[in-house]
């Protein structure tokens, strides 16, 4: 009876996940937002750089998985998590390319 009085209090209190929470609250904004201004609110230089550094990071985010994944499938283990990996991989090949796009349309601002 107490677990039940608990989990009860706590359904009623917390609807969403803690990173839902996060991002649902009123003035709290997403941590990603604190990191970089808005979109057309940078210039054309500062837009290249957070292209250049989010490339970076996005690279090295998907050398990691691919690490992951490579030391997995050696010792013969796969899982769902691992499909899903493999998927975010296809994911972030495309989000490199929309950077390289979003790198040209900066390029042709400056004209």
């Amino acid at each position: 009876m107490r677990q039940q009085h608990a989990r009860n209090r706590r359904d009623a209190t917390n609807t969403h996940p803690a990173s839902l929470q996060l991002a649902t609250q009123g003035n709290i904004t997403p941590p990603i937002a604190a990191c970089r201004p808005a979109i057309d609110a940078m210039t054309p230089n500062e837009l290249r750089v957070w292209i250049g550094s989010t490339r970076a990071a996005l690279q090295k985010k998907m050398a990691r998985e691919r690490a992951y994944l490579d030391r997995r499938a050696a010792r013969g283990t796969h899982t769902p998590t691992d499909e899903a990996y493999e998927l975010d991989q296809v994911l972030e090949a495309d989000l490199l390319d929309m950077l390289t796009e979003f790198e040209r349309h900066v390029a042709l601002m400056e004209l």
